[in-house]
């Protein structure tokens, strides 16, 4: 079954074609690429220098963009089809993983810490919330655009391969839960129990209790755990790293 957008993308491509019998006008679509690419280089060059600066600075970094989004933007600047097809592909696995992952993690994390996270540090959790808000913003904004009915009747008059936005979305959904899936088995499993008491040790009775990250690898004398444990109460929250081998 065909979907909305590839619909209107075939009215689209036969109006198009009743109107002239040569081929598209490149300014049907290219504007639209041009625009997207303009974007693309923008958000990855910010991001390459956050990077940079997060690495002089010791701080934690994590993104999916950067490079890749400068070299995407430049292929979309000289009109590539393909690239529009695979970036909206990606936009679609991207914006369904990051909402399905947000919603479930919302719904795990313990109010009481989100209550006081917010009250204690209220610029980072604006951050926190703000930054993924944006990038949902943009993926989603990446994915209308790039899913226009010009462009999508582009890249069917010119014979680009199609993108199935399904496949993509039902990949995203199936990460975005095992994900959160994940974070909440972690903290009802025997090994996520262990490291809340390893915490507890550390920062004393009080406190509650949540495994925010937790890995394991094999080591010659067992396996090794590490993880982050916050503890939080009333007027405080501390995040504490565990570690321990088990033979």
């Amino acid at each position: 079954m065909e979907s909305r957008a590839e619909l209107a993308a075939l009215h689209y491509l036969k109006r198009e074609a009743e109107m002239t019998s040569g081929p598209m006008e490149p300014s049907n679509y290219l504007p639209i690429l041009k625009r997207v690419g303009v974007v693309l280089i923008v958000v990855g060059l910010l991001d390459i220098a956050f990077m940079v600066y997060c690495i002089a600075n010791r701080l934690s970094y994590s993104s999916s963009f950067n490079v890749f989004a400068v070299i995407a933007g430049v292929f979309l600047l000289r009109g590539s089809l393909k690239t529009a097809s695979l970036v909206r592909w990606f936009a679609v696995f991207m914006l369904v993983g990051c909402v399905s992952l947000l919603v479930i993690v919302l719904f795990i994390a313990p109010f009481g810490l989100i209550r006081v996270w917010i009250g204690l540090r209220p610029l980072s959790a604006v951050s926190v919330l703000g930054l993924p808000s944006l990038l949902i913003a943009l993926l989603y904004w990446l994915v209308k655009e790039l899913g226009s009915p010009a462009v999508l009747a582009a890249i069917a008059q010119n014979g680009v391969k199609q993108r199935n936005p399904r496949i993509a979305a039902i990949v995203g959904l199936g990460l975005g839960v095992v994900a959160g899936v994940a974070i909440w088995w972690i903290n009802g499993s025997e090994a996520g129990r262990h490291a809340k008491a390893l915490a507890e040790a550390q920062v004393g009775p009080g406190y509650q209790l949540f495994v925010s990250s937790m890995s394991s690898g094999p080591r010659s004398n067992g396996t090794a755990y590490t993880g982050r444990v916050t503890a939080w109460k009333d007027g405080e929250i501390k995040t504490v790293p565990v570690q321990w081998v088990e033979p």
